[in-house]
């Protein structure tokens, strides 16, 4: 990996922890892989995998979170492209677990 590449991956995790952060989320970073991990209260705490690439390999990255994430912990990958906004990838399954179930 280039250090250009590796500096705009550093960036990238920089820029979303200070979204995570801003949003009142305390975010713990993983000594040496990069990761973070944010506290959303409630008992749920995500892994977070943030990747700023052009050449999407979301299986590879999503693969990635879930088999780093500790027990318990909701994997997800955040993404962009260049000049596009930051995105999320996270298991049905895990979105379906954080939504509140009582409804309208």
């Amino acid at each position: 990996m280039s250090k250009k590449s590796r500096d705009k991956g550093l960036l990238g995790e920089l820029q979303v922890r200070h979204v995570f952060e801003e949003a009142g989320f305390p975010v713990r970073g993983l000594e040496g892989l990069g990761d973070q991990l944010v506290v959303c209260g409630d008992a749920v705490t995500l892994h977070v995998e943030v990747k700023r690439a052009e050449h999407l390999r979301m299986s590879e990255w999503s693969k990635q979170a879930e088999s780093e994430a500790p027990p318990g912990v909701v994997p997800l990958v955040v993404y962009r492209r260049n000049r596009e906004p930051w995105r999320v990838s996270i298991l049905l399954d895990d979105l379906i677990a954080l939504l509140p179930k009582e409804r309208p």
